[in-house]
């Protein structure tokens, strides 16, 4: 008897399963109709066509009944399956973002998700895309797990970018923040979770000194922020991004404090640095234990974690090595021990076992070893380091030209009597000047009339456009600016200067050239010294150039005058500094002029990577260094950037170690007691200790690979999830959206747009729809920004799946599976299926393309849904297939392939015989799901062992720093007590109560790791859907 609530499916089409509702029975034409609803909406049947239905559909008893449903019924199911569960073997971030794919800016996201401390150190070169990389980062965890706080913390130069590159290529609607801001939406998100995304500085968020006195504590909006976020009992932010990450590395300072105060209360927290990695530095340690302090707050223990990783790295390194046979890395592997640290012994129990039993050796075993003994590594689950030369993609030829000159007679009496003047001041003067007199000598080589006319006016500032925020300008000493500006008083003598600048001449002569032979590039040229850029912003006027400035002492925003520049006519020229320039992408331009050169080689890194970074269409890019003959900087070029190859390649690994090589550099030219003999001689020296230094950096480089686990299997694991079958293609998207919105929503259209190259259509959403959708957004997904929150009636063009050229279409909003309004499609569809989510049994015919390796026949696929649930809890979709002819099985990876490349064709549904269904329902049941079983025991084993090697790892590092603290408290309680007195009393009070509150936290985590120890849960598998698939022959 059919009541309402009972659930009953079509008998037409199985797939279609809903629920009776109190709708009274209706009587047409003889016949009795019932409302039912169903998750496209609500339909009136005959009872005829009704039929009851399992607790559970049950596909494999669908396939024998004959019952099938559409093979577009699997396909929607399998789609709805990806767009609202968390499987691991979907890389949700690929195809999500306005950003080109480039396979290495996914090793992050692979990596956090799997950090037992769910944090991650991006090393990466300059130029590789650090913020794409924490941009997709946040898009995978959105994805996952709604995530909905997110904190980026940079240099106050950095956050107009961030906010930009946000916006354009994530589609992140976020805001700048101080420290009042931050702390009032902390507060208003405790109460109303809405969640932000907010942007702030590092001078702007960082505690003041006394944050924290127990007496006198500190006040004002910093100091707050700082006590807020010490004392939350939770914590406020998904993920935290700390972009240039070195700026934390001194663990004395309020700077490491702030990213120790920030990563605590974040779920998840990420830092991006350019500096190479060195294992024998403590700056490495230092960010490492911002991200997971109870395993990095020792020393020791760092040292420990290395050693044991070592035998790691040598079997990691021997299983991609195939000059080593099976049997060796089986010894080796059988070295590998459980650690003391590092506990790795049930993942190793496991490897070992599995290679004792014979394995083959083919290149997929060698790189499913190396992936099993990089996955035990927990350095190399914390820090990415992509380097240049391992990027395929980013082969840029720099071609480096540095074109001499004479001086003029008047050039040569200035520059040599200014040198006199600064190297005289100097012999009479401490050695701590130094620094002002390298500083002095740069700006005399930079521009000798600028120079003139500066110290003419007997200014004490640098003009040096290098410092900091936190930094005033650094200022040349009071007798050195009076004897400079003795002789440059004579006006005659600055517009002889002016009127022979052979400098100027030789730059208008090339830019002259280049007009000629490309007039459309647009030009860089950058200076250290903002009188520099003016005195040349002048000139180059004069002459019929259009210029650019952009330094630190232009007010108007950075972006916007990059984005004047972009769309300036060719020939434009940019005249910036290394503060001006700092952290902008200007990869549209590839010639670039070093109008005067640092002495830090890293600063023309920095210069460089302006240009030489991804997204650089051009094979190469032209670098220009303008040095004028018989001066300290052609010494500086000629031992310095030509003898060590700087510029001509990256600095890479070399750049750690390039301080004190550049500081005895400036030593030795600032010596005013060394001859000319003497100082050639000193910076010889200089230079073999350098080359020598970069030979032992490059040592040090090598030994990074197997610790940081670059990953041949990782990168292979994303270009695996690359494939159109692996990910939600724009078709999926399209027809998942289209067709939850035309069933849900009648008056909704979706229509193409004609006359573009590229797939795109118009939505133009119902009056209910667009009701709906609003209240939807504004609960669930408000930072979202979206044309449908305001032009959904009128039609918003929109592109599925990522736009491909954001500039070019930039009328086309890209709906990914991110978007709001295909989430809300999602939800829609969750609720109307509510414990009805149905298990598609289908059939259907396909010809077999010249690009497929299958074999003509009659196939069967099964898809599984697993469930795990653990410290790292895993859901997956299976695949497996079978030669229903010759009963072979497909592997898993063939099977997903066969499958998925199969319903995206939207074949039509093909009826089996009864004895057809049999026969293919009893080969499933005896000889498929009997190998998915296998897969699945198999799964559960490999899942258990790292399961409680994290857990055993974590309980020991978690007790280790317990204790450590602990200790440390009750000692310093112990002194504040027998010292005596009544601020001493209150302070030991006040230390006992943090101590409290820390083994709290510290209680609360390890009983929390316990629970998961305890509740590692395998859901029962279940069987999603099956295809009966005959491919035809070519």
């Amino acid at each position: 008897m059919m009541t309402p609530g009972t659930r009953v499916r079509m008998k037409g089409d199985p797939s279609k399963i809903g629920v009776i509702t109190t709708k009274p029975p209706l009587e047409r034409a003889g016949r009795t109709f019932l409302e039912i609803e169903l998750p496209a909406g609500r339909q009136t049947v005959p009872v005829t066509e009704l039929e009851e239905v399992p607790d559970r559909a049950d596909a494999l008893q669908d396939l024998a009944d004959g019952k099938l449903s559409s093979p577009e019924d699997l396909r929607r199911a399998l789609t709805h399956m990806r767009m609202t569960g968390k499987l691991a073997d979907i890389i949700y971030s690929i195809g999500a973002t306005n950003t080109e794919f480039h396979a290495y800016q996914f090793k992050p996201v692979l990596k956090l998700l799997n950090s037992p401390a769910r944090g991650v150190l991006i090393a990466d070169e300059v130029g590789l895309g650090k913020t794409i990389e924490a941009g997709l980062i946040w898009t995978e965890l959105v994805a996952r797990f709604d995530s909905r706080r997110l904190l980026i913390v940079c240099p106050k130069p950095l956050t107009k970018k961030w906010l930009e590159e946000l916006r354009a290529k994530f589609n992140v609607d976020a805001r700048i923040c101080d420290a009042a801001e931050l702390l009032d939406k902390l507060k208003d998100d405790h109460v109303r979770r809405e969640g932000f995304a907010l942007i702030t500085s590092i001078s702007a968020i960082r505690p003041p000194r006394g944050w924290n006195d127990p007496v006198e504590p500190a006040t004002g909006a910093r100091a707050e922020l700082a006590r807020y976020i010490d004392q939350a009992e939770e914590e406020l932010f998904d993920l935290a991004v700390f972009d240039e990450a070195h700026h934390l590395r001194n663990t004395d300072t309020l700077n490491h404090k702030l990213g120790q105060l920030v990563s605590e209360a974040s779920d998840y927290s990420v830092f991006l640095t350019a500096t190479p990695i060195n294992l024998r530095a403590n700056d490495l340690r230092a960010i490492l234990k911002l991200i997971d302090p109870e395993t990095f707050e020792r020393e020791w223990l760092f040292d420990v974690l290395q050693a044991e990783n070592a035998p790691m790295i040598r079997a990691w390194e021997a299983a991609r090595d195939v000059r080593i046979s099976m049997p060796q890395l089986k010894r080796l592997v059988d070295e590998l021990p459980a650690g003391q640290v590092l506990k790795t012994g049930g993942r190793l129990r496991r490897l070992r076992e599995e290679m004792a039993q014979g394995m083959e050796d083919t290149p997929a075993n060698r790189v499913a070893i190396a992936a099993r003994i990089e996955e035990m590594s927990l350095l190399g689950s914390m820090i990415n380091r992509t380097r240049r030369r391992d990027v395929a993609e980013f082969k840029v030829e720099r071609r480096p030209k540095a074109p001499r000159w004479e001086m003029s007679e008047v050039e040569r009496a200035f520059y040599d009597a200014a040198t006199q003047q600064i190297e005289a001041y100097a012999y009479r003067n401490d050695i701590n000047e130094r620094f002002l007199l390298a500083q002095t000598q740069r700006f005399l080589a930079s521009s000798l009339p600028a120079a003139f006319r500066h110290w003419g006016e007997r200014s004490g500032s640098l003009d040096l456009d290098e410092e900091d925020e936190e930094k005033g300008p650094a200022r040349v000493p009071g007798p050195l600016i009076q004897t400079l500006g003795d002789i440059c008083g004579d006006k005659s003598s600055l517009a002889e200067l002016e009127a022979s600048d052979t400098k100027l001449a030789r730059l208008l002569d090339w830019l002259g050239r280049v007009r000629e032979s490309d007039g459309g590039q647009r030009i860089i040229v950058f200076s250290s010294f903002r009188r520099t850029i003016a005195y040349l912003a002048k000139r180059l006027k004069a002459a019929g150039y259009n210029t650019v400035e952009l330094h630190g002492g232009v007010p108007e925003d950075r972006q916007e005058i990059v984005a004047r520049f972009a769309d300036s006519p060719g020939g434009t020229i940019l005249l910036t500094s290394e503060v001006g320039g700092e952290g902008l992408d200007l990869q549209f331009c590839r010639i670039l002029v070093n109008w005067d050169l640092p002495w830090n080689p890293m600063k023309v890194e920095q210069r460089i990577g302006r240009i030489d970074r991804i997204g650089q269409r051009s094979p190469s890019i032209e670098i220009i260094n303008l040095i004028a003959a018989d001066t300290i900087e052609e010494q500086v070029y000629n031992r310095l950037y030509d003898r060590l190859g700087i510029i001509r390649e990256a600095l890479g690994d070399f750049e750690p170690i390039l301080g004190k090589i550049i500081r005895d550099i400036e030593l030795v030219l600032t010596d005013p007691a060394l001859s000319p003999d003497q100082r050639a001689a000193e910076l010889d020296r200089a230079m073999q200790a350098a080359e020598t230094r970069k030979r032992e950096s490059e040592e040090l480089e090598r030994e990074a690979p197997g610790l940081i686990a670059h990953g041949d299997s990782i990168l292979q694991k994303i270009k695996d999830a690359q494939a159109p079958h692996k990910r939600l293609t724009g078709d999926d998207l399209r027809d998942y959206v289209s067709g939850v919105l035309a069933h849900s929503y009648p008056g909704t259209r979706i229509d193409p747009v004609a006359n573009l190259e590229i797939e795109a259509y118009d939505i133009r959403l119902s009056a209910r729809a667009q009701a709906d959708f609003e209240r939807y957004r504004s609960q669930h997904i408000r930072r979202y920004p979206t044309r449908f929150s305001r032009d959904a009636a009128s039609g918003v063009k929109i592109v599925f799946g990522s736009n491909p050229d954001p500039q070019r279409y930039r009328a086309l909003e890209a709906l990914p599976m991110t978007h709001p309004l295909a989430r809300f499609c999602a939800r829609i569809l969750d609720e109307r299926q509510a414990r009805l989510a149905p298990r598609p049994a289908t059939a259907f015919q396909l010809m077999l393309r010249s690009d497929q390796d299958f074999a003509a026949g009659r196939y069967a696929v099964a898809v599984q849904h697993w469930s795990i649930d653990g410290l790292l809890p895993i859901d997956r979709l299976s695949f497996l297939g079978l030669n229903l002819e010759t009963r072979a099985v497909l592997s898993e990876e063939a099977a997903e392939r066969l499958l998925m490349e199969a319903i995206a064709t939207s074949p039509r549904l093909h009826h089996l015989t009864a004895a057809e269904s049999i026969v293919a329902s009893e080969a499933v049941n005896s000889s498929l799901l009997p190998a998915l079983d296998a897969l699945w025991d198999n799964f559960q084993q490999a899942t258990a062992a790292d399961h409680y090697d994290r857990v055993d790892t974590q309980r020991a590092l978690i007790f280790e720093h317990k204790q450590r603290r602990q200790a440390d408290a009750e000692r310093r309680i112990r002194e504040l007590r027998i010292a005596g007195g009544d601020g001493r009393m209150r302070i030991a009070r006040l230390e006992q109560g943090k101590l409290d509150k820390f083994l709290a936290k510290m209680d609360a985590k390890l009983e929390e790791i316990a629970e998961r120890e305890r509740r590692l849960t395998f859901d029962e598998p279940i069987l999603a859907g099956l295809a009966i698939i005959d491919l035809g022959g070519r």
